[in-house]
């Protein structure tokens, strides 16, 4: 069973929706892959938030309230030891340090959280059950 976490990412007050994206994508992903370099997850996929004109989130059920993310963040890793092996590489001393200094450049750290996803389950548009592929190379 794959280990997976979601991340959820509000971006800092003075960073503009598209700076946030743009730094996500061509600074942080890739300073992660530097810094854990074999461990990285299995897949890293962003999500982001759609804002209307107002920068508001589009909440399509329920009230705004608590709905402050900007980006949901899905990291598979082959399992728990990889997993492991990853937040190690990532909590060297230098390797912790960059990393820090990074996410405080574009992300309202203080504001993150990070939830362990248990089972996972997909239907497809067939009905049937479709299981979790990585395609990448291991």
């Amino acid at each position: 069973m794959t280990y997976t976490l979601l991340v959820f990412v509000p971006r800092k007050p003075n960073v503009s929706l598209e700076a946030f994206k743009h730094h996500w994508e061509t600074s942080h992903v890739p300073l992660l892959k530097q810094l854990a370099g074999s461990e990285f997850p299995l897949s890293h996929t962003r999500h982001y938030i759609e804002k209307n004109a107002n920068e508001e989130t589009n909440v399509v059920i329920g009230g705004m309230e608590g709905v402050t993310y900007d980006g949901v963040a899905t990291l598979t890793f082959i399992n728990k030891v990889h997993y492991e092996r990853f937040v190690g590489k990532l909590g060297q001393d230098e390797n912790e340090r960059l990393h820090r200094e990074d996410l405080e450049r574009f992300v309202d750290v203080a504001r993150v959280r990070v939830l362990l996803v248990g089972e996972t389950r997909s239907t497809g548009k067939d009905g049937g059950t479709v299981g979790w592929r990585f395609v990448g190379n291991v």
